[in-house]
């Protein structure tokens, strides 16, 4: 189906000797099977071989391609057989009759593993096999596109294109039979799916699948940014409190002695006064105790 994108499918379409068409999907991602848009034959079908020989419907063509039974929840009608979302139980081989054509297909559903890595770092795809013989290809493939070959026995190298001068594996490889891959300088434009696989006798082996996101550099213009506007660390809640506390107390106080000198000057003196009353020493704000008795007033020498 034209409308699905590269990404959408993430499959690798490869034509092997005698076996026909080659698929490869990841596990739980959706598959196209590319060669049911071409066929226009009314009646034509797509079968999956199961073990032990059986074969199972998917699809019938009609005006369009209709899911069987047991694929209605995973295949809409559409002009090619797309099975939305993959899983293990459809690896195997499929045939597609259409009028008096008979194809293969074979489909490789892969588990795979996923990383993160940050633009202009290094990423390492693991890979181990043995390499004792020294026979066949190891090859690693993004997205249909060549990243890095190694004849094992030769020992020459090949890089794709974009890949130039950031891929190696380790010098001990024959030995060791450690061929993970570094991938120097990571760019975002190398996320996608990586698939790595010995070639030998034209058959894959050992294949296995790597899906890459790419993150953001570490310390770029932005995170620079997003530092230097960070506020500062406020004090807790606590110290908070306490401070304001102690400033609304003070505040109290002075008010309290202001409006008592001004309003109430004998009560606040004879509280004062209080410690020479007491028998205490007599001090300078010391004023004559407060009594309800008349003083007598003298008016022209009269009392």
């Amino acid at each position: 189906m034209a409308a699905l994108t590269l990404r959408a499918l993430l499959l690798i379409v490869n034509l092997t000797f005698g076996v026909g068409l080659t698929l490869d999907t990841i596990s739980g991602d959706p598959v196209q099977f590319p060669e049911t848009e071409q066929c226009r034959e009314r009646g034509a079908t797509l079968q999956h071989t199961l073990t032990g020989g059986s074969s199972q419907a998917v699809a019938r063509l009609e005006d369009v391609w209709k899911p069987a039974a047991g694929y209605k929840d995973r295949m809409s009608p559409n002009e090619s057989v797309v099975l939305n979302r993959s899983n293990i139980n459809d690896q195997g081989l499929y045939g597609l009759t259409c009028g008096s054509e008979e194809k293969r297909i074979h489909l490789n559903v892969i588990t795979s593993s996923e990383r993160s890595v940050p633009e202009g770092q290094a990423a390492g795809f693991t890979f181990h096999y043995f390499t004792a013989g020294g026979l066949g290809r190891y090859r690693v493939e993004r997205n249909t596109q060549l990243v890095f070959e190694l004849d094992l026995s030769s020992g020459s190298t090949s890089q794709g294109s974009g890949f130039e001068n950031r891929t190696s594996v380790a010098p001990h490889w024959r030995s060791d039979g450690d061929l993970t891959l570094t991938l120097q300088g990571v760019k975002p434009e190398d996320r996608g799916d990586y698939f790595l696989y010995v070639l030998k006798d034209r058959k894959r082996g050992h294949l296995q699948a790597v899906r890459m996101r790419v993150s953001p550099a570490l310390n770029t213009p932005e995170e620079r940014n997003r530092e230097q506007i960070t506020c500062p660390p406020q004090p807790p809640c606590k110290e908070k409190t306490a401070l304001i506390c102690v400033s609304v107390a003070a505040v109290l106080l002075i008010a309290g002695a202001f409006f008592c000198g001004q309003k109430m000057p004998r009560i606040c003196g004879s509280k004062v006064s209080g410690g020479a009353a007491a028998g205490g020493a007599p001090t300078g704000l010391e004023m004559p105790p407060y009594t309800d008795t008349p003083v007598p007033v003298v008016v022209n020498g009269h009392a």
